[in-house]
């Protein structure tokens, strides 16, 4: 019997440890998602405010809402069920959590008419031996007729995605969505291959992360009755490197192919469009002030000032950490040409007291940019804003308003202006293209290597007049338009454009 009793005892107490696990497991994740949830409410950045409205625990098994609330707006909120389970799983983890949306008032109707009644998204997490976590994300697809439009269907490729945060802190994220498009009826459109893919260590502060978040579209389309807009090879890319005491933010966006055109114009394309651009010694201790200072006081009026106040600090900080900014690439290829910038902004920091502006401040900060575009661009854009100037002029004095005319007289304007703009010094020819060198050193800006002062004093555009000809102060550039007689523009030494005016 005392045999029984000795190998019997064990037992039960392991049964009993065994029992007590699932449970202890639910008190534990209970803790952690309320900490959680206060945590992410106290923060000001955040937007939303989260509250659990229901939590009941049980032995294996638990089920939980989580409220999302718009901080600006409290009538907007979103409630999440989590259903909890808490048997440890040798294969996966200690806990696993599906979280499903519950959507209310005209978006339930909406999602259960696309998704059939199905969960229109599901969110599966796995909390690890290790503590850590493993999210999975899915949204089925569907292919149905609109709901406000029979004529026109609506197709959702579906989502899937997955997020991972390891013990080490470190957070990988990817999600797919193969498309969404809208076809038939008055107004089609949709995007193709959106892909997302994130890499971040996430130790200390936000200002201490390090990491990059890419996004990827591998089209964007949209047809109306009265303009069509398509846009290709879509990519955008936000990183941050941590510098000791300062933090490098980087920020690039590109598109490789576009075009628009309305009803009754002729189509605008380009292609290898590109903005690429960082921000270098940014101080830590400033961001990271700036962020939990924002938005700690709930009367908008404070806020304004506060948020204020908070910026004017945050500038004077930043600047004693000696920023720098660097336009890394700004271009954009066109059927009439390409432009591409760089530039880079500086300020010296060192033993600053005053951030007051003044003559003192301003000589601290140093730029530098060149720009090139080239001719046929750019006399295409002069072209463009000429083109209205001319279309009111010829109309005020009752020219006729002939394609002829109005292209004519915009090519003349454009070639007065841009003559003007080589002779002062403000755009240099280089062959096929313009180009223009600016730069700013101790409070003084030279373009092209001359003053900037000089330059723009002396330079005045070709405006088109809108009453009889007079002589001209400028002996370079004179126009004349009278309804009586023929309409001219005139530079002297370069031929007349002349075209007749109504009679």
């Amino acid at each position: 019997m005392n045999k029984v009793v000795f190998v019997a005892a064990p037992i039960c107490i392991l049964a009993a440890a065994a029992g007590a696990v699932p449970w202890y497991l639910g008190v534990q994740h209970e803790r952690t998602m309320r900490a959680e949830v206060s945590k992410l409410s106290s923060r000001a950045q955040f937007p939303l405010n989260l509250t659990v409205t229901h939590y009941d625990r049980g032995w294996l098994s638990s089920s939980a809402v989580v409220r999302f609330t718009v901080k600006a707006e409290p009538s907007l909120y979103l409630d999440v069920r989590q259903d909890i389970a808490q048997w440890p799983d040798p294969r996966v983890g200690w806990v696993r959590v599906r979280s499903v949306p519950q959507w209310t008032g005209p978006a339930k109707g909406v999602f259960d008419y696309y998704f059939g009644g199905q969960p229109a998204l599901t969110i599966d997490t796995v909390v690890g031996f290790d503590g850590s976590g493993k999210t999975t994300l899915n949204s089925p697809a569907f292919s149905k007729p609109s709901q406000h439009d029979p004529a026109a269907t609506v197709s959702w490729g579906g989502l899937q995605g997955t997020m991972s945060l390891g013990a080490d802190r470190h957070w990988v994220a990817s999600a797919t969505m193969p498309h969404l498009r809208v076809e038939g009826g008055d107004t089609q459109g949709g995007i193709k291959a959106l892909q997302f893919d994130a890499s971040w260590d996430l130790h200390g502060t936000v200002a201490d992360w390090q990491g990059e978040t890419k996004l990827a579209l591998a089209e964007f389309r949209f047809s109306g009755p009265r303009e069509q807009v398509a846009l290709r090879d879509l990519s955008g890319a936000a990183y941050q490197r941590n510098k000791g005491d300062n933090v490098l933010l980087g920020y690039a966006l590109r598109v490789g192919a576009g075009s628009s055109a309305k009803a009754g114009q002729a189509e605008d394309s380009f292609s290898n469009a590109v903005l690429d651009l960082e921000f270098d010694q940014i101080d830590k201790k400033a961001l990271t002030k700036c962020v939990d200072d924002l938005g700690n006081t709930e009367h908008p009026a404070a806020q304004d000032q506060q948020a204020t106040q908070t910026m004017m600090d945050l500038a004077a900080q930043l600047l004693r950490g000696s920023p720098v900014m660097r336009l890394k690439k700004l271009g954009v290829e066109t059927p009439s040409g390409t432009m591409s910038a760089q530039a880079t902004v500086s300020f010296d920091g060192s033993n600053l007291a005053d951030t007051r502006f003044s003559p003192e401040l301003l000589s601290r900060l140093k730029a530098k940019a060149n720009v090139e575009i080239a001719a046929g661009l750019l006399r295409s854009q002069l072209q463009r804003k000429a083109r209205p100037q001319v279309e009111v002029v010829l109309q005020q004095r009752g020219a006729q308003s002939t394609e002829e005319n109005i292209q004519t007289l915009s090519d003349k304007l454009t070639e007065v202006q841009l003559k003007n703009l080589t002779d002062n010094g403000i755009l240099r020819s280089n062959g096929t293209s313009f180009t223009i060198e600016a730069e700013l050193t101790g409070g003084q800006v030279t373009v092209n290597g001359q003053p900037a002062d000089r330059l723009f004093g002396g330079i005045a555009l070709p405006p088109l007049p809108l009453e009889q000809p007079t002589p001209s102060a400028r002996p370079e550039f004179r126009a004349g338009i009278g309804p009586a007689g023929p309409l001219s523009l005139v530079q002297d030494g370069a031929p007349q454009a002349t075209v007749s005016s109504a009679r």
